[in-house]
């Protein structure tokens, strides 16, 4: 095998293992369970929000030069910084990162050791997970080389059985608008903010193999293909293999005890000892990367008065204390947060693949805060705040009531947007804008 090819491979699996933790084993059978029959319209709903978006981010921040600054210098400076905070605080330490190393407990040591206190899974993990972070420039050498390739074999092995072996014939379970219900549910597993995080150092992965340009991009797309090839294997079977059990099982099973029961039902007694494998390892892979993105950015925010190392140790302290919620809690207390973040997020790696091209800052500007005010209200509609005339009024958008509220309005404000830069000389050229904060940027150096 030549090195270009190996150096693709291994850049595929570790992005691969970067998406796929704890919600990507949990809710597409959650999902599959709900569907029944519909189980490939769920599947294509979920895929988009679970690998088109997400390896689409990849792509984006390809498009700006492998930095979510360039990305969001046209909205504005301040974005950039306050929506990262949002992003890696809101989302990454009090959310995936303890999710994480919660379901690794409840999947793995619970099943495999009874009895075995929360705590003593998680300061386990996060110490582990502290030992892989900790070396900023590895992370993703780490990865790929080490951990993936165990996990992806046994995720295989998995899936194979589901779907040779079946649990059952899908059931029509009377779910409607299964599409859209799996492209919004697909939100918890964060992997369009994980794509727009975890890109960076993606990249710098390739540049450090000492890839740059044209062929830098080669291999950066070659891996996205080989990671989205993947993850589509993965989500397909898990879906279609509780889509098979929805006649067997209870509509209203947790998550956890969900997985549990179809591991268990396909590989018999030796499934929790296969599940907790993959349990820990994909949860590791992910926490490793997402930890290592936020030490990054801190240590940029701080300017090195706390370096990287320190900021590791802190934000592994502070996701160890909330994983000891459990996983259903973490779930019920964030949906609010991937409510109000996550379309602002698409909409903005939907901007970010054509970044090259987009003439106008007034289209990003106009985009996100259309996107911003219907999530708002939204999510406000979700505390129960004025929760009747919200809905009632986002009921007379086009795709309101299928949760694509914000599509519209999102292309509304980007034609306004362009519109006020075009006719009354605002007018910035994104691609201007980007080569001068590079050279800004190198001139600084």
């Amino acid at each position: 095998m030549s090195r270009q090819v190996s150096h693709t491979f291994i850049l595929g699996f570790a992005l691969f293992a970067l998406y796929f933790g704890a919600g990507n084993l949990i809710f597409p059978p959650s999902i599959g369970l709900a569907s029944g029959s519909e189980w490939i319209s769920s599947l294509l709903g979920f895929s988009v929000t679970g690998i088109v978006l997400p390896l689409l981010a990849v792509f984006a921040i390809l498009q700006a030069d492998g930095k979510f600054e360039n990305l969001t210098n046209p909205i504005s400076p301040w974005f950039y910084t306050v929506f990262n905070l949002l992003l890696m605080v809101g989302i990454g330490v009090f959310v995936t990162i303890p999710r994480m190393a919660a379901t690794t407990h409840e999947l793995g040591t619970a099943a495999l050791l009874p009895g075995t206190p929360p705590v003593v899974t998680i300061i386990l993990f996060f110490a582990i997970a502290f030992f892989f972070a900790k070396d900023e420039s590895n992370v993703i050498d780490r990865i790929g080389k080490y951990l993936t390739p165990v996990m992806v074999l046994l995720l295989l092995f998995i899936v194979g059985k589901g779907i040779f072996s079946p649990l059952g014939t899908p059931t029509d379970t009377g779910i409607t608008q299964a599409f859209s219900k799996a492209f919004v549910n697909a939100y918890q597993t964060g992997d369009v903010i994980t794509g727009i995080l975890c890109a960076p150092i993606f990249l710098l992965a390739i540049r450090h193999y000492g890839y740059k340009g044209k062929e830098a991009k080669k291999i950066a797309l070659k891996s996205i293909v080989i990671a989205g090839a993947g993850l589509l294997i993965v989500y397909g079977g898990l879906l279609y293999i509780s889509a098979g059990a929805s006649g067997q099982l209870p509509a209203d099973i947790e998550s956890t005890m969900l997985v549990k029961e179809l591991i268990g039902r396909l590989l018999g007694g030796g499934g929790s000892a296969v599940l907790a494998v993959v349990i820990a390892l994909a949860c590791l892979t992910s926490t490793i990367g997402v930890v290592a993105v936020i030490a990054e950015f801190l240590t940029k925010l701080v300017n090195h008065r706390i370096t990287y190392t320190p900021w590791v140790a802190i934000i592994c302290i502070v996701s160890a204390s909330v994983g000891t919620l459990g996983v259903e809690k973490i779930i019920n207390y964030t949906i609010w947060i991937f409510t109000l973040l996550y379309p602002i997020a698409i909409v903005l790696v939907l901007l970010g693949v054509f970044h090259k091209v987009i003439l106008y800052a007034g289209i990003y500007r106009g985009a996100i805060l259309m996107t911003f005010l219907v999530s708002a209200f939204e999510t406000l509609a979700g505390f129960g705040i004025g929760d009747a005339f919200i809905l009632k009024t986002l009921g007379f958008l086009p795709f309101g009531t299928s949760g694509f509220s914000w599509l519209v309005p999102a292309i509304v404000g980007g034609a306004v947007g362009w519109a006020l830069d075009f006719y009354w000389g605002g007018r910035k050229q994104v691609s201007e804008q980007t080569v001068s904060d590079e050279t800004t940027t190198d001139s600084g150096r």
